[in-house]
């Protein structure tokens, strides 16, 4: 990458999707995508990244004002240095899906600039199973969080986008203590494979040469 810093992590088992002049993305069988973001220009947070409570408050609203919610955020130590770890849900940004989309990002600080590195994963096919077993098992109330007048809807497009279009919410289902309960599930796949990626990333002061060609946009999820 630019600066003479060189960020490298393992994707044996993923495939070059896209590569740009300032990012690379990559996916793997398992519903993973991975991507790299090269810093052009300084970054300018209104916040020590280290200041764990004001980074909440500025993820947690930036989350917010894109229709997600931050599920969890932390100072950890990856590659020899101390990065920022940031893990968020989004609505599926596949057509009429009512999944979730799952991002765990590590923002590393190179002198005034930021790489970072996103870990992806979108909910498929049948949704919400993870939630509703919780909720069983913790005995939470699914109408916690529904309004106290009923809505009156037209048809059922007009319902799914009034659910679409509710807040995101932190729900006991996100703990991570469920992961193993549901290890297919988009946010145990984020989870897991962000874990194995810090375990194997090197931040280095050489020139990196890219020798791959560019290739067609493979998902648009920034």
């Amino acid at each position: 990458m630019s600066n003479n810093i060189s960020v490298k992590f393992d994707v044996a088992d993923c495939t070059l999707r896209e590569q740009s002049e300032d990012h690379l993305g990559w996916s793997n069988a398992n519903g993973v995508y991975i991507v790299l973001r090269v810093p052009k220009n300084p970054t300018n947070w209104s916040f020590d990244p280290h200041d764990i409570d004001a980074a909440t408050r500025y993820f947690s609203q930036q989350s917010a004002s894109n229709g997600g919610a931050l599920l969890e955020l932390d100072v950890v130590s990856a590659g020899g240095h101390t990065v920022l770890r940031g893990l968020f849900k989004y609505r599926s940004p596949l057509p009429d899906s009512m999944g979730m989309m799952f991002v765990s990002i590590l923002w590393i600080r190179l002198g005034n600039a930021t790489a970072q590195i996103n870990v992806e994963s979108v909910e498929q096919g049948t949704t919400g199973v993870r939630e509703a077993t919780v909720c069983v098992m913790t005995g939470e109330s699914p109408t916690s969080a529904s309004p106290s007048e009923p809505v009156l809807m037209d048809s059922v497009d007009d319902m799914f986008a009034h659910m679409r279009a509710q807040p995101l919410r932190v729900l006991p289902s996100d703990n991570s203590e469920y992961d193993q309960m549901f290890p297919e599930h988009p946010l145990s796949k984020v989870r897991h494979r962000m874990a194995q990626l810090e375990t194997t990333l090197s931040i280095a002061t050489k020139e990196v040469a890219r020798a791959a060609p560019a290739q067609a946009p493979w998902w648009k999820f920034w």
